[in-house]
């Protein structure tokens, strides 16, 4: 294989490697949406409005932004005790007229009011909005043993203080035609989170802080089927303290940065490989021509 081949081809793997960057980001992308535990997940219905062109756009519509909520509350002595911002989606399966299951996707809108109370051990927190919706979460601070998660440096042998998100509860109505069309026996329902599930758990005085989805699956009062997800996301979350603290970053955040580093680099060396294996067979074949002269 001569040297203009061989740079020929080193331009073109060269050339490849953007777009296998660019491809994996976007197929990412694309695939951060999740599905209902139970049941057969049905087509979201938006609550956005949108216009119906009798002719076909020649862009994409965009994506309506979502509502971030940014929360404060403070405590007696009107100090700070709890921060957060994060974006907030439902699913909710129910049972529409003629007892065909539909699953209610929407999300939290912009004009929710929140209130909450802190203690120096537990903050309950909780989000209302019209007609009837109330997201109620109860953040706790406790000590627990061995390491809290993979970014953390803290020492498995001893016990350490954390504070962590114990318990969600979601109480929406039926009634709601826009989000609930057509139900059958239309009333007010709670659902729980798992009683003995972990969320978001962080060491004391740090801020936990993920971008990526997080799917809570919420249960009906027995505790033996899923209701609904609530999904957070693009959270920051600082409960006892003033101010937000260091970030502790969640795992699916952290698995994610480092899947682009580790798909370009076996990329790279595959593509090396065929490089090297093209350079050997070139001059194998070149040896053998001179040889035949």
């Amino acid at each position: 294989m001569s040297s203009f081949k061989i740079s020929t081809f080193l331009i073109v793997v060269l050339a490849v490697i953007p777009v296998l960057y660019g491809q994996d980001i976007a197929l990412d992308e694309n695939n951060m949406d999740e599905v209902m535990a139970t049941g057969t997940m049905e087509p979201p219905m938006s609550s956005a409005t949108h216009s119906h062109p009798t002719t076909a756009p020649k862009h994409p519509t965009p994506t309506p932004t979502l509502s971030k909520g940014n929360y404060t509350l403070k405590d007696r002595d009107g100090k700070i005790c709890f921060r957060a911002i994060f974006e907030t989606t439902f699913k909710v399966m129910y049972l529409a007229k003629g007892s065909s299951k539909k699953i209610a996707s929407f999300d939290l809108p912009p004009n929710h009011a929140y209130r909450g109370v802190c203690s120096s051990k537990m903050i309950h927190f909780w989000i209302t909005w019209k007609p009837a919706y109330v997201l109620n979460m109860t953040f706790i601070e406790k000590a627990v043993n061995g390491t809290i998660q993979p970014n953390s440096e803290i020492d498995e042998m001893k016990e350490n203080q954390a504070w962590e998100l114990e318990n969600i509860k979601f109480t929406y109505d039926t009634h709601d035609n826009k989000n609930f069309p057509n139900a059958m026996k239309p009333a007010k329902s709670i659902v729980y989170s798992n009683a003995t599930a972990v969320f978001f758990r962080t060491p004391v005085n740090e801020s936990y802080t993920c971008v990526s989805k997080s799917v809570i699956p919420m249960y009906d009062m027995g505790g033996m089927k899923v209701m609904a997800n609530v999904t957070i996301s693009k959270a920051k979350i600082q409960p006892f303290a003033q101010k937000y603290g260091a970030e502790f970053t969640c795992a699916s955040d952290l698995a994610k940065n480092n899947v682009v580093p580790i798909a370009v680099g076996a990329a790279l060396a595959g593509l090396l490989l065929i490089v090297i294996v093209a350079y050997f067979i070139g001059r194998r074949n070149a040896r053998a021509g001179y040889e035949s002269v």
